[in-house]
């Protein structure tokens, strides 16, 4: 256990309970008390699941009794499917719990639920809370203006990092990213990317191109011809787009490793909306637009300029591994789609900070981490979640990522002047999953000059998990006297099999 730690397990008696998967964990503040809820018996191949909630009282962590909290409904009203990654927002004596589920066990069928209480000021325990929704919930409906959200898309890819108008330009895309969001900006600052992670970024290139080979081949090239004419004698001559690896040697000699990283993009990028058009955005389904989408941060109110509230729900898919935040500005009612997504190349999971001067940055989890130099994602909205700039590679060398969940939130209670806009990043920097790291930076005070992080800290090691253990899915909250709360999963095998429990990670060292 590092210094100013302690970790705790939920309800850690109850052998057969945890002996099944439990992980996408939230936490949260209600009142004195820690509210944690999570997915129990989790699998994405029809298994049904449920979610599960406890409460505890940091001083003494004595868990309430675990409570069911949703799940497909009395009688299985979408029958055997799971219900996964819960998400709750608690304000004013209203509880609303956010989670998605499949109607056909593919994340492609995914729809987003929302099951709503009321709570007294005197939050006890989720037992208390007075549910006005059914186990399953109510479906979360969403209003977009029809293709523009997808034409959106692909008018931004042009400009997504690495790429700049087209063209194999990473210090200047991402010099010039927040100026695709809704106000004119620039970094001050760009990693550098030398040969080795152009390499890195190609193979990462091929490897994703392979997996949509077998589905969508036909429909990518027949795009790609409708766009790019002059592709056509290429395009008539391949079998596969990843046969490109193949004659990788011949290519070399004759083509620039800009040119042909440029073309992978493009490809990547064409398949993208391909899927997108056909399977999150059926074209075909009446709900086109509510589906496909899961939840995982924590919804959360944001102040506008004019004084009103926000609610921002940040969702992502698993299909095409794009991220896109919906928002409300009544309360829950009526939920609306950003007018562009936060686009990237397998950046999901967006976490949500609002700086001092208002604007919003998101930290995003990388599926495809050699695409942003193993390093989480960011990207930003000067107008209050409505538009986002395309995400790029965090500057935080350190801040690693490869493939593994995240959370930030901005710090309102610690040591730190809460003007300088301070935020801390959790996250698992390596892919054996055995190491928990928080990372403190700062904003800065002004919406000039950078549109990134002015200063970081030095790492933290929270937790280092057992040999053959592994802890992740992280999700933070913090306490009036500046503690911080993080809830986790933690898989441990052991002689008895292995087991999948949620902890509670108490860190100290931001306090006053």
């Amino acid at each position: 256990m590092r210094e100013n730690t302690k970790l705790v397990f939920i309800d850690n008696d109850n052998h057969d309970f945890w002996a099944s998967g439990n992980h996408g964990s939230s936490i949260s503040f209600l009142g004195e008390k820690l509210l944690v809820s999570w997915s129990h018996k989790h699998a994405r191949d029809g298994q049904s699941s449920a979610i599960y909630a406890s409460s505890a009282d940091p001083v003494d962590y004595a868990w309430r009794p675990l409570a069911k909290i949703a799940d497909n409904g009395e009688g299985g009203a979408v029958s055997k499917y799971p219900a996964t990654n819960p998400v709750f927002h608690c304000d004013a004596g209203k509880m609303r719990l956010f989670w998605q589920m499949t109607s056909d066990g593919t994340q492609a069928s995914a729809q987003l639920r929302m099951r709503a209480g009321n709570m007294s000021d005197a939050f006890d325990s989720i037992h208390s809370v007075g549910w006005t929704t059914p186990v399953d919930g109510d479906p979360l409906t969403t209003s977009v203006s029809g293709d523009d959200f997808l034409n959106a898309a692909a008018a931004l890819y042009p400009n997504a990092w690495p790429l700049l108008n087209g063209a194999f330009e990473p210090k200047k895309s991402f010099e010039k990213a927040p100026s695709f969001s809704s106000e004119k900006g620039h970094n001050l600052a760009a990693p550098d990317v030398d040969a080795a992670a152009i390499d890195a970024m190609i193979d990462a290139l091929f490897a994703r191109i392979r997996e949509f080979d077998n589905t969508y081949l036909k429909d990518v090239k027949q795009q790609l011809l409708e766009n790019r004419p002059a592709l056509g004698p290429i395009l008539d001559r391949l079998r596969r787009f990843s046969d490109i690896l193949r004659f990788f040697d011949a290519l070399h000699a004759h083509m620039r490793r800009n040119t042909l990283i440029v073309f992978l993009y493009m490809v990547y990028d064409t398949y993208n909306m391909v899927v997108m058009r056909l399977t999150v955005f059926n074209m075909f389904s009446p709900d086109r637009y509510e589906r496909g989408w899961q939840t995982r941060s924590q919804p959360q109110k944001i102040r506008l300029e004019n004084g009103a509230d926000r609610l921002l729900l940040p969702v992502h898919s698993d299909v095409v591994n794009l991220s896109v935040v919906l928002y409300s500005d009544d309360d829950g009612a009526n939920w609306h789609y950003a007018e562009t997504p936060i686009l990237g190349r397998g950046t999901i999971e967006p976490s949500i900070v609002q700086r001092p001067s208002g604007k919003l940055t998101a930290f995003l989890r990388t599926k495809a981490p050699d695409l942003y130099l193993d390093r989480i994602a960011v990207s930003d909205s000067c107008d209050y979640g409505i538009t986002w700039s395309p995400a790029v590679p965090i500057l935080n060398a350190s801040i690693k990522s490869r493939d593994s969940g995240i959370s930030a939130l901005s710090l309102k209670y610690s040591r730190f002047d809460p003007s300088l806009g301070p935020f801390v990043v959790v996250y698992t920097p390596d892919e054996d999953g055995r190491d928990l790291h928080l990372c403190v930076g700062f904003f800065g005070t002004t919406a000039g000059g950078g549109n990134r992080p002015l200063a970081w800290l030095e790492p933290v090691c929270l937790e280092q998990a057992d040999k053959d253990c592994r802890i992740g899915d992280p999700s933070v909250t913090e306490g009036d006297d500046g503690t911080l709360y993080i809830s986790c999963s933690y898989r441990v095998s052991n002689g008895d099999g292995v087991s999948e429990k949620i902890c509670v990670i108490q860190y100290d060292g931001l306090r006053g």
